[in-house]
């Protein structure tokens, strides 16, 4: 019987989560990480040591540590003693447990998509358990404790990390390639994605977004014999409301709750209520700063395409104003791999600045440098830099009142955010 969990690595978004739940569910719960302050702050130490394991039923990870440092004594020790997991394998076989799971996936929306369908159930009266891969402002992080009978989650493809879910329904928002690092092949991605839609139970619902690509080729390969499938398209479904964020994606991802919701019963003025006041997450399109005249706002796009969307939501919000876009680009075999799909897609900003490219769990960088990526936008004024220094004195002697800057990465840019934001007087 699991009792006693120790989490290494707690400070992890995904981690720390876990361990929220976990402990509001019953289970004995410490943790380490390198850090000294972390989301979750009950019973942390500080660095990792094989005398935490001192007493505990299981040591939970994240799975970056098998990348990271895999001879780790912590890991080693818990792996001679057969009681390591991952914390989406916890998650799935220990929390999930006797509860109606609801999967949000895709290559892009999984975070806004996920948050909107657990305020609408939480505003149905559900009182869902929620996992978000984002910080949500009401809840003051990105997990929230239910008691309800449904647990909704955001379900990651790296790794195959949403392999260990078995879901009732899945909210499908769009199939790309992505992590390059993990996915050898665009048919390693639908391959993975079609493993997961077979891990459908119960009610089997699979909620799928027509205007995407990906997710169209993918359904002509899947079995619909025992499967009830939803499709949602903008271009057919029309949302009779306004919603607070913007950009056509976010329409797509609201389509895909309004469907969530509908099948689960929900009123539609209560649909319309809740994701009309939904403001937003952490790190999507999120306002830092306002002064002087001059917003400067930080997101975690990181994908082209993702590159692409956030613009032209924005490009919405300020259609006549100068928008500064500022990218860090993630990881060297990432940014190779997806080299060509950067053509145009700075096409809503007016002046582009493409910083140093975050490290990730690269070891080499593939000839790739922040200058090859701005000269593949196809952009007039793209320019790509070797210091973020350099950024800084660009902006502080060129942004003017009236002026917008984004920031865009899942590195370190949302440290260059805050840096910016405190350049404007």
């Amino acid at each position: 019987m699991i009792e006693k969990i120790h989490m290494m690595g707690i400070g992890g978004s995904g981690m720390s989560a876990v361990a929220l739940l976990a402990s509001k569910m019953g289970y004995s719960v410490t943790g380490c990480d390198l850090e000294d302050s972390t989301a979750y702050s009950k019973n942390i130490f500080k660095g990792h040591n094989p005398e935490h394991l001192e007493g505990a039923d299981l040591l939970v990870v994240t799975p970056a540590v098998y990348y990271q440092n895999s001879k780790n004594p912590e890991l080693v020790e818990g792996q001679k003693r057969k009681m390591v997991m991952t914390w989406q394998e916890f998650l799935g076989e220990y929390l999930q447990k006797n509860k109606k799971v609801i999967c949000v996936a895709g290559t892009h929306g999984k975070s806004t998509t996920t948050a909107m369908a657990g305020k609408l159930l939480i505003d149905a009266g559900f009182d869902p358990l929620v996992v978000v891969g984002a910080n949500v402002p009401e809840w003051n992080g990105n997990a929230r404790y239910g008691k309800g009978e449904y647990f909704i989650i955001e379900a990651d493809e790296f790794n195959n990390n949403f392999l260990n879910y078995s879901p009732e329904i899945i909210v499908l928002n769009n199939i790309e390639f992505d992590h390059p690092d993990f996915f050898k092949s665009e048919s390693d991605v639908f391959e993975s994605f079609k493993r997961f839609i077979g891990r459908l139970t119960g009610m089997k619902i699979l909620i799928a977004n027509e205007d995407s690509e990906g997710v169209n080729k993918l359904l002509k390969t899947v079995d619909k014999s025992d499967l009830k499938i939803v499709g949602c398209s903008a271009r057919v479904d029309k949302l009779d409301f306004d919603l607070a964020i913007p950009g056509k994606h976010n329409v797509s991802n609201a389509l895909g709750v309004v469907a969530l919701g509908k099948l689960l019963g929900i009123q539609g003025d209560v649909i319309k209520k809740s994701l009309s006041a939904f403001s937003g997450i952490g790190r999507r399109m999120e306002l830092i700063a306002d002064k002087d005249g001059v917003k400067v706002y930080d997101d975690y796009a990181h994908h082209p395409t993702a590159i692409a969307a956030t613009l032209q939501g924005l490009r919405e919000l300020y259609p006549s104003a100068r928008i500064w876009a500022i990218d860090e680009p993630h990881g060297f075999a990432r940014t190779k791999a997806l080299l060509n799909l950067y053509k145009n897609v700075f096409a809503d900003a007016d002046k582009v600045l493409i910083g140093p490219i975050f490290k990730a769990r690269d070891k080499e960088t593939f000839g790739i440098t922040p200058q090859i990526v701005a000269q593949k936008t196809h952009h007039p004024d793209a320019k790509g830099y070797d210091s973020f220094d350099e950024i800084k004195k660009i902006l502080g002697k060129g942004v003017e009142k009236g002026d917008v800057v984004l920031v865009m990465g899942a590195g370190k840019s949302y440290l260059w955010a805050r840096e910016i934001a405190n350049l404007i007087k």
